[in-house]
């Protein structure tokens, strides 16, 4: 057994249920994550007891990342990522801090907070180029799914073979439409001499 931050025996786990209490300055999150309130349309707050209930069911003391995907990714030095495993899952779980998938983060969303917890951090969102972020996100599916059957090497080689492709069959088109027509004319002006 080990002591809770307000000094009881704590249940085995890697935290403490007794350790969470409501937090109003989460509710907007929580609302937006839709646990603060009963459902879309009946607005009233759900109360705290449940929300901690359901918050200790969804990640139990004992073992929190139960219920987490295995296909949580983990970033690589190279600015990949991996599939996670059940260690790093909890070690992010465990962070003092509010990254995704923190403790603190996962109770903001139900409108909680651990009594002796961080103060919440804003992090303000940088958007990165397009190419960068559908680089990352291609690459996170990637990992999740598997690489596709028939992948090029490089892409934008490919794709530049590919628009290549395109303008040559579109060509061979206009080509074709452009002999119809002609044939047509000349039929057409061949019956008219006659």
């Amino acid at each position: 057994m080990r002591t809770s931050r307000r000094g009881r025996t704590a249940p085995k786990g890697q935290y403490d249920p007794s350790d969470l209490i409501d937090a109003p300055e989460h509710h907007e999150y929580a609302r937006a994550m839709g646990l603060l309130t009963w459902s879309t349309w009946d607005h009233g707050l759900r109360p705290v007891e449940q929300r901690i209930k359901e918050f200790v069911s969804t990640f139990p003391p004992e073992d929190p990342v139960r219920n987490t995907p295995g296909g949580s990714l983990v970033a690589q030095a190279d600015r990949t990522y991996a599939p996670g495993s059940a260690d790093s899952r909890l070690k992010r779980f465990l962070a003092l801090d509010w990254r995704q998938g923190s403790i603190h983060e996962l109770l903001a969303r139900y409108g909680l907070k651990a009594v002796d917890g961080p103060t919440a951090q804003p992090r303000p969102f940088e958007a990165g180029s397009l190419r960068d972020t559908t680089r990352r996100r291609n690459i996170r599916l990637r990992v999740l799914h598997g690489g596709v059957d028939i992948e090029a090497d490089n892409m934008d080689a490919a794709k530049a073979a590919y628009l290549d492709r395109q303008e040559s069959k579109q060509a061979a088109q206009d080509v074709r439409a452009a002999l119809k027509r002609m044939h047509e004319e000349l039929e057409n002006d061949a019956a008219k001499d006659s």
